[in-house]
């Protein structure tokens, strides 16, 4: 007899839980973050290399269209260009999780949560997925701009990013570490 979910229920969100699309969508994206905030910070104090320190002393100008330090993909820059990759990668996966999270339903919220944890959740989720398309946007507007005043909003995009991760793992900690829920358990 086969199974009315399918051939691979578990590949999907339901009853059970977080599906395996789910689970590696979200862990890959954060894996890339991890890297990307590295080579990002490693960009920042490489001794010039990096958007706000510019080469040679500048400010950073003439890295996007036009100059003579005009950014290629695919050029000298390494690190520029991981770090462009990473962020456009991020950028691809948040466009494939929002689909996924639309063509399969969330699983039922964990009983452990009360109501207003569960609100401060899916503000957390709507704030992380903002940060998730502002980050790379305002990293390829200062890429492409090549003036520091894109510089900005992409520095506040990411305290953005970071406020809103700090309390989406606040409240995973409160429940995993001071409740002994098994609320991480839900995500791995």
């Amino acid at each position: 007899m086969t199974d009315p979910r399918g051939p691979h229920p578990r590949w999907r969100n339901g009853e059970h839980g977080y599906g395996l699309v789910t689970k590696a969508l979200h862990w890959t994206v954060a894996a890339l973050l991890v890297a990307q905030f590295a080579v990002g910070y490693r960009l920042g104090s490489d001794g010039g290399h990096g958007r706000g320190r510019g080469r040679g002393g500048d400010s950073g100008r003439g890295r996007g269209r036009g100059g003579e330090d005009r950014f290629e993909l695919f050029g000298d820059d390494r690190l520029l260009t991981a770090h462009a990759v990473l962020g456009l990668t991020v950028l691809l996966l948040t466009v494939v999780r929002l689909v996924w999270r639309r063509a399969t339903p969330l699983p039922p919220w964990a009983p452990v949560l009360s109501p207003a944890e569960r609100r401060l959740a899916h503000r957390t989720e709507v704030c992380l997925y903002a940060a998730l398309f502002a980050m790379p946007l305002t990293g390829l507007w200062l890429i492409v701009v090549g003036d520091d005043d894109a510089l900005a909003p992409h520095v506040a995009a990411h305290l953005f990013f970071f406020a809103a991760l700090a309390a989406h793992v606040g409240l995973v900690l409160k429940h995993t570490l001071l409740r002994g829920d098994r609320l991480l358990r839900r995500m791995l």
